[in-house]
């Protein structure tokens, strides 16, 4: 009996983190900065300040039916896909033969709003790609590209 209760605690633990991120899809609208960390990795214990973003992107209506990406390395909006995964959510979007991929992994800052709490900054990992898995299974895509994924972080578009 204490086994199962073990069990059922450290799910119920494992899942809360992964919820949080779902939490982004109610959001609508993220703001995300990505940071190219392999220009970075060796000087960023230099620098007095933390290092400026190389990437800026909006994702707009991400539980809507036509969600959309705004970038700063790209002129327009573009479609995107959504793809939820128990462990995260990623955004997908097709760029000929490659793919951007997105991927919101977890919370790090909440705020609390009345009763509930809500996540404000998501921590997100970001890489253009060839792997079409990326549709199909984009947890297993992202974890192929470990070496190569830039780091960043995602925030809601209005906070209250």
């Amino acid at each position: 009996m204490k086994r199962i209760a073990a069990v059922a605690l450290s799910l119920a633990c494992a899942a809360a983190p992964a919820q949080e991120v779902h939490d982004a899809l109610d959001a609508g609208d993220l703001l995300c900065e990505i940071r190219q960390g392999y220009r970075l990795d060796v000087l960023a214990a230099l620098e007095p300040l933390p290092p400026r973003a190389g990437l800026m992107l909006v994702y707009e209506s991400v539980r809507g039916p036509q969600p959309r990406v705004v970038s700063s390395q790209r002129p327009g909006r573009h479609a995107i896909e959504v793809r939820v995964t128990p462990k995260a959510v990623h955004f997908v979007e097709p760029v000929g033969p490659s793919v951007r991929q997105t991927t919101l992994t977890e919370c790090l800052e909440t705020k609390w709003k009345g009763d509930l709490e809500y996540c404000v900054r998501f921590a997100a990992r970001h890489a253009w790609h060839f792997d079409t898995r990326a549709y199909s299974d984009p947890d297993a895509a992202l974890e192929h590209l470990t070496n190569s994924v830039s780091h960043g972080v995602c925030e809601p578009w209005t906070v209250d």
